[in-house]
C-alpha cells in the first residue's frame, strides 16, 4: 500500500501530524471513512506495526483469498450494528497488549457528503478501555477512489493526525459519560481537521464543543 501510494500518488499525498502519535503502548485510533481505500490507507501510514483494524464480518465468510488477505493485513471481524461480544473482546485484547486498534466509529462507509453520526462502540472501547484515543481525518479519499471506480484517481489526499486526547468517566461536575457522547468527543475532533463540506453531522462545532465540555481531555500535542 505505501509503495502504490507513493508512486501513483507522488508529490499528492501528505501526512500531516504523524509526529503525535505514541509509538508503543495502547491506543485507539479513530477515522472517518468516505472511500474503500481508507481501510488499507490508515494502517500503512500509522507510525507504527502492531495496529490491527475492525472490518465487516462479510469479509470473512466464507473463508476464501479475501478473508486471508485482511487478516494478513491485521484485521479481524466485526458484526457492525450489533453488540459482537466475540469482536468487541479481540479489540480490548489488543489495546491489553499494547496495540493499536483502528476504528471508523461511523461503522460503514459514507459514499456521499459530510460524516455521519458515530455509533457508540468507539465511544465504549474509549470508555472501558481508558486509553489514549487518536483522531483522524482523511480527506480527498473519495475523491481519489468514488464508489464505482476501478482505478485510483491521482488527486490530492491528506492524512490529518489530530491531538490525542482521553474520554473521561465522568466530566468535571460528576456527570457519567456515556458511550454516544464518548463517540461524538471523539468525531469532533476528526471534524476540526476536515473541511467543512465533509463535516456532516458535526458541522457545528462551537454547539458539540459544548454540549461535550467535560467528556474529553487532550492528552499531548501533535507535531
Amino acid at each position: 500500500m505505501r509503495v502504490i501510494v507513493r508512486v501513483y500518488l507522488a508529490g499528492l499525498f501528505k501526512v500531516v501530524g504523524g509526529g503525535g502519535v505514541p509509538r508503543e503502548g495502547p491506543v485507539l485510533v479513530c477515522s472517518n471513512h468516505a472511500s474503500t481505500i481508507d481501510p488499507p490507507l490508515v494502517p500503512a501510514f500509522l507510525p507504527r506495526s502492531d495496529s490491527w483494524s475492525m472490518a465487516k464480518a462479510e469479509w470473512f465468510k466464507p473463508r476464501s483469498f479475501v478473508s486471508w488477505l485482511f487478516t494478513r493485513y491485521h484485521a479481524f471481524p466485526i458484526v457492525r450494528h450489533s453488540p459482537d461480544r466475540r469482536g468487541l473482546k479481540r479489540a480490548m485484547e489488543v489495546l491489553q497488549q499494547g496495540g493499536a486498534l483502528i476504528v471508523y466509529p461511523e461503522g460503514h462507509r459514507v459514499e456521499t457528503g459530510g460524516m455521519w453520526r458515530a455509533e457508540p462502540g468507539a465511544g465504549f472501547i474509549a470508555r472501558a478501555a481508558g486509553v489514549p484515543v487518536q483522531p483522524v481525518a482523511l480527506v480527498g479519499t473519495r475523491d481519489c477512489f468514488p464508489k464505482g471506480a476501478r482505478w485510483p484517481r491521482r488527486t490530492k489526499v491528506e492524512m490529518r493526525f489530530a491531538q490525542l486526547i482521553r474520554i473521561r468517566p465522568r466530566r468535571p461536575d460528576g456527570r457519567r459519560v456515556d458511550n454516544q457522547e464518548a463517540a461524538d468527543a471523539i468525531m469532533l475532533a476528526v471534524a476540526e481537521l476536515l473541511p467543512a463540506e465533509l463535516q456532516g453531522a458535526y458541522c457545528d462545532l462551537e454547539a458539540l464543543r459544548s454540549r461535550l465540555e467535560g467528556v474529553w481531555e487532550q492528552v499531548g500535542a501533535a507535531d
